[in-house]
């Protein structure tokens, strides 16, 4: 922590790192995945049913976590409509910050980061 705040990073530790990676993947990989699939943020973006099934998975992975979200703001992502959701998410991907990220980059290795990582979270989490 000293390091990054020595070069002006504002960091914070993480106590729960585990629980935070596991968030990450139960979001991330459906995102990925689903853009991926769809031929880029923009792509998915105007299919709305993809978009609905990518939240389904989100939904999904969240749900089956043995510990609460981290940070606890996933949590939103189970309990708000579905709708809403749907909307923000598409409004993000149709993002310059989607459009400008790795989101809007896929590479053969990060499908297949991407492939081994559901697979993980379709383990059973005494397998993992």
């Amino acid at each position: 922590m000293e390091t990054f705040r020595t070069a002006g990073i504002n960091a914070k530790a993480e106590p729960r790192m585990d629980a935070w990676l596991r968030t990450h993947a139960a979001f991330e990989v459906p995102l990925g995945q689903a853009i991926h699939a769809a031929g880029g943020p923009a792509a998915l973006a105007d299919a709305p049913d993809a978009v609905r099934g990518m939240l389904h998975l989100m939904r999904q992975n969240l749900a089956a976590l043995d510990t609460p979200p981290v940070p606890r703001a996933f949590a939103a992502l189970r309990a708000l409509p579905q709708g809403l959701l749907v909307a923000v998410l598409r409004r993000f991907l149709k993002s310059p910050t989607a459009a400008h990220s790795a989101l809007n980059a896929p590479s053969p290795a990060a499908a297949a980061e991407l492939e081994r990582l559901a697979e993980q979270l379709r383990a059973p989490a005494g397998a993992r």
